[in-house]
């Protein structure tokens, strides 16, 4: 952990640095091209200015020269007309209005020059113009009063001076235009001017920043090159021992692998003989003190035997060879086979077990049914070993939901001792316990509850508890999943024919029992009218309420289920209101009473299918829905004759396995190494071998390879691996060996009878014509 911690110490200096160099690069780019920009857009915004002005010059200009020639035009028009007037001995009146239009059309160019008249213009020449434009306007007028040649031709002399003088007036205007011309190009020059100093300026301002970066860049780079160097140094030191730390953990977990192997194949190889010998002890006849001496004997074994699976499960966990399945599961049928597994259990102490499931959840999920039940198993069974009276329920609901993707939540309550507020959290670790005289009690490994929270781990979900001291503790656990697809049994189905429009009276006082009953009799399409107590079962019944079936739970307040039992059959018989009491195995009501009243038991814990067949009974309709195929009363032997090797060196293992197979009616022989079950198999062809992997001379596996390489098709048996290696590996390394089926120690007959059932199986399907 030390060598982790340095490293990533390491790699953040590391990082930290080389961040804080790029941004310094950054900054200073930032910066210096920040003032180049700022500096181009003045010069830019100088520079339109200024082609503005000498746009609005030039424009100025160009309107002054047009104006000064349409002036020029009209004087020198005024005055040749004027001219020809004054010398024409035939000029009269009739000439008039010309002139006094050519008058006009000057006094209308006159004005229009004025408009464009420079502003800096000399004022005196602007006087002289509108005086001589005075003078030109008024010879017209003066035209209307002169009668005499002599006069008129006294006018146009007078005329073509004046033209004469505003002529060399417009020529000084026009000398006045150029110099606004020449200044209008000396602005323009100007402009061009400051942009290729402003242009130059930036060249030299952007070569200095290149100039400088590059030294900036050269000297950061450097400083990164020998940080680098630095660390890199670091990085292989801390990598070498870092791969040195993988390399002792990988040894170490592989070790402890072999170690746990071998304490298992070790420990296991007794607890078959243990286990069964105890099992075969106890049906022989013995006192009733030998009895209980023998059973408890055999409850040690078993229990032993679960502190060994829980380690397996911890070790598999831990080295990361533990994967979860993605199958259709029914999650109520696994609650309640986790029910059926520990019903002895509660009823040992009178606890009442019960569950309820949200009926917005789909009836099949996807994920691991066996390690769902694996952590349901464990909560459940520490519930039971701390609750001492009262119930265990256990309640799924869904905690959030989109589409086809739920996660579910669910709460294991207990009415039991309670967990101490400061051992709450701590319970979940490997090897705690929160109440230690339950170690000294041989109660458990500590390990269950930290199975549980890395199996709802590996499920995306989370697991914590709540507890008060002397009322109860809460197991809550989540798990995401999804909804799935699965094989309907007839009592999952919804709106059963015979159920639908039932009314079922429901008296139950449990919460958890009384949803679970209310929920699948209303999937069925029944029409449900629950309560609490008797009092209120009866006031509906009086009221004239009418009900198909009655459903009563036996541990009513004040022992009130025959009470309810014996009013109804005092209004109605059995056939007009079948009655079905719900009660534990060990119900203490005198049976005759409750077989007077009731209709039929129903065992607890609820399960559906229990419910559903007992639903259909009462209503005469069980044959049409469940077919119960009759149990044969012949022993398997019997049934199915097959000669038997057994391959085994321990000798107490060799009594407990050929007691299991002499109890289903076989005879087997016994090989004590492989040598000797290969030997055999030459001189007699047998039908199974069970095959123990670790024998002396010759192993299960070698024996096995041996077999299936020597001998022909006809005569090969079915081997099945009967051994203490109880791990993944060790039973897929027995079946690449040859073998057909697996079976761990310690044995049990039903194991040995469904392998059996299950090798021949496959072989009559292989032996089927295609």
């Amino acid at each position: 952990m030390r060598i982790l911690t340095n490293l990533r110490l390491l790699q953040i200096i590391d990082s930290a640095l080389l961040i804080i160099l790029l941004g310094i690069i950054a900054l200073l780019l930032w910066f210096s091209l920040s003032n180049v920009s700022h500096k181009a857009q003045q010069n830019q915004q100088q520079s339109a200015t200024a082609m503005q002005e000498a746009y609005a010059s030039f424009q100025q200009q160009v309107e002054l020269e047009t104006r000064i020639d349409a002036q020029r035009e009209a004087y020198d028009t005024l005055e040749q007309e004027f001219f020809k007037f004054a010398n024409n001995p035939n000029s009269d009146r009739s000439y008039l209005p010309v002139l006094n239009d050519l008058s006009d059309d000057l006094m209308l160019k006159y004005k229009q020059l004025l408009q464009a008249w420079p502003a800096d213009a000399d004022p005196q020449l602007r006087e002289q113009f509108e005086e001589y434009t005075g003078i030109m306007a008024n010879l017209t007028a003066e035209l209307e009063t002169a009668l005499s040649p002599y006069q008129w031709q006294q006018l146009a002399r007078d005329a073509h001076d004046t033209a004469i003088e505003a002529r060399e007036l417009m020529e000084e205007l026009e000398a006045m235009d150029d110099t606004m011309a020449k200044q209008v190009m000396s602005a323009i020059q100007q402009s061009m001017d400051s942009n290729a100093s402003n242009a130059e300026q930036m060249a030299t301002r952007l070569a200095t920043i290149q100039y400088r970066t590059l030294w900036i860049a050269a000297l950061l780079i450097t400083l990164l090159i020998i940080s680098r160097t630095y660390f890199s140094g670091n990085f292989k030191q801390l990598i070498y021992s870092a791969r040195h730390a993988q390399t002792t953990a990988e040894d170490a977990v592989k070790t402890k692998a072999r170690f746990l192997a071998t304490m298992s194949h070790e420990i296991r190889t007794p607890m078959n003989g243990v286990i069964g010998m105890t099992r075969l002890l106890m049906n022989t006849p013995m006192s009733k003190k030998q009895s209980e001496f023998v059973e408890s004997i055999h409850l040690s074994g078993e229990h032993l035997l679960t502190v060994i699976n829980d380690v397996l499960d911890f070790s598999k966990i831990e080295a990361g060879k533990l994967d979860l399945k993605r199958e259709p599961l029914e999650l109520r049928a696994c609650i309640e086979d986790v029910f059926n597994l520990l019903t002895s259990k509660a009823m040992e102490k009178n606890l009442e077990l019960a569950y309820a499931v949200g009926p917005s959840i789909p009836l099949f999920i996807e994920g691991d049914m066996v390690r769902l039940r694996q952590v349901l198993t464990n909560l459940l069974g520490n519930a039971i070993k701390f609750t001492e009276q009262g119930e265990i329920t256990v309640f799924v609901m869904p905690h959030s939901h989109q589409g086809d993707e739920y996660e579910l939540e669910f709460q294991i309550n207990d009415t039991g001792a309670g967990i101490p507020a400061d051992r709450v959290e701590s319970i979940f670790e490997q090897f705690s316990q929160a109440d230690n005289a339950l170690t000294r009690r041989g109660e458990g490994t500590g390990l269950g509850l930290a199975i549980s929270r890395r199996l709802v781990e590996m499920m995306d979900g989370r697991i914590w508890a709540e507890s008060t001291l002397g009322v109860g503790s809460r197991f809550h656990f989540t798990i995401k999943t999804r909804k799935t697809e699965g094989k309907l049994k007839p009592f999952l189905h919804p709106d059963i024919p015979e159920i639908i429009g039932k009314r079922i009276l429901i008296v139950e006082n449990n919460p958890a029992s009384h949803q679970a009953l209310r929920d699948f009799c209303s999937g069925w399409g029944a029409i449900t009218q629950a309560c609490c107590t008797t009092s209120e079962a009866i006031a509906l019944i009086a009221t004239g309420s009418t009900y198909d079936i009655g459903l009563v739970d036996s541990n009513l307040p004040n022992a009130s289920a025959l009470d309810l039992g014996k009013y109804v059959r005092s209004r109605y018989s059995k056939q007009e209101f079948p009655l079905i009491l719900i009660a534990p195995p060990n119900d203490a009501h005198p049976k005759d009473t409750v077989r007077e009243i009731f209709n039929l038991y129903l065992t607890k814990p609820i399960t559906r299918s229990r419910l559903f067949d007992s639903l259909m009974t009462v209503m005469g309709e069980l044959n049409l829905v469940t077919v119960r195929p009759e149990q044969s009363r012949l022993k398997l032997g019997e049934r199915l004759p097959l000669s038997i090797l057994l391959a085994e060196d321990n000798p107490i293992n060799q009594i407990v396995a050929t007691s299991i197979l002499e109890e289903m009616a076989y005879k087997a022989e016994i090989a004590e190494n492989g040598r000797q079950a290969v030997d055999a198999l030459r001189k007699k062809p047998f039908d199974v071998i069970f095959m123990d992997m670790q024998m002396p001379e010759m192993d299960g596996l070698e024996a096995t390879r041996t077999i299936r390489a020597e001998f022909p098709p006809d005569r090969q048996p079915i081997i099945i691996a009967m051994t203490a290696n109880a791990m993944e590996s060790d039973k897929q390394e027995c079946l690449n060996a040859g073998m057909n089926d697996y079976i761990s120690k310690p044995i049990l007959p039903e194991a040995i009878e469904a392998a059996l059932q299950r090798s021949l199986a496959s072989l009559d399907k292989q032996a089927e014509p295609a």
